[in-house]
């Protein structure tokens, strides 16, 4: 479809160049309270341009940076890279998924949600190219219809699309894997996921409806589809997921309980919220 003249595109594009091993060197290297484009130029092995063009623009994007500092949600990601770097994705994944909630211009972040939630509604699929450009449309569709405007003004590709899977790629336990008889990568829903991103997904719950700290929640099906759409679990996972971080050892202090009826999983609740990437 022609653009019409003058038509103003909006930012819907994820950016396929930055990545989750971006996030991660960036969070390593930032060890003083400024960093200037040619030292992450050199952290990352890459030009001062595409530094100061691709890479700091998503990070401010998605709340990494402010200026050429680590912003706040940058600082937990990097405190929790020290200690658990295999859910730095698991916490850009949350984020990126709720961001549009609070924040109605995180346009990507629309685009990011809509992709998982195609996902996670087939179960399983292979990434083949029909695919990647069929989720364009459906993207460009869905963006159109939410925000009010005309399908000329949303800014999105296939390129876009490969930068929401490079999120999800890094995600562990993982949902996008190579499928050993067609040797494509396949996205399958999981079974279980970490405990602290359990909690980060039901401190969003527990902001987007007012809900205050140490209120015990029924165990419903709004919630349970909540956190089974947003952390990409399969069918039954998600009450498994809250039992097992309710116990989790690893906690300093009480943040998340559950209690049963019987066998079944009746009520959950948070003692403490947890910011995204915070432990």
């Amino acid at each position: 479809m022609a653009k019409p003249k003058g038509a103003k595109r909006l930012p819907f594009h994820i950016q396929h160049n930055t990545t989750p091993i971006v996030v991660a060197k960036t969070l390593r290297f930032s060890t003083n309270e400024w960093i200037t484009p040619e030292e992450l130029g050199r952290a990352l092995g890459c030009s001062v341009g595409t530094v100061e063009k691709v890479v700091s623009p998503a990070l401010r994007q998605i709340g990494i940076l402010d200026g050429w500092r680590l912003d706040e949600f940058g600082e937990r990601l990097k405190v929790l890279g020290q200690s658990y770097p295999d859910l730095l994705a698991e916490a850009l994944h949350v984020h990126l998924y709720t961001l549009h909630w609070r924040q109605p211009d995180a346009y990507f972040s629309f685009a990011y949600a809509t992709i998982c939630d195609w996902l996670w509604e087939r179960r399983e699929v292979a990434l083949t190219g029909e695919v990647l450009s069929e989720l364009v449309g459906l993207v460009v569709q869905r963006s159109a219809e939410f925000y009010g405007i005309s399908e000329a003004e949303v800014a999105f590709s296939t390129n876009s699309v490969r930068g929401a899977l490079n999120w999800l790629k890094g995600l562990n336990p993982p949902v996008i894997e190579r499928c050993e008889l067609s040797k494509r990568l396949t996205f399958r829903r999981r079974r279980h996921c970490h405990p602290l991103t359990i909690a980060w997904a039901l401190s969003v719950w527990y902001r987007l409806n007012g809900i205050g700290v140490g209120e015990w929640l029924v165990w419903q099906s709004e919630l349970e589809e909540f956190l089974s759409r947003c952390l990409l679990l399969d069918d039954g996972c998600a009450k498994i997921a809250v039992e097992v971080a309710a116990n989790w050892a690893g906690w300093r202090e009480s943040v998340l309980e559950a209690q049963k009826r019987g066998e079944l999983l009746a009520y959950v609740r948070l003692d403490r919220l947890l910011g995204w990437g915070e432990k």
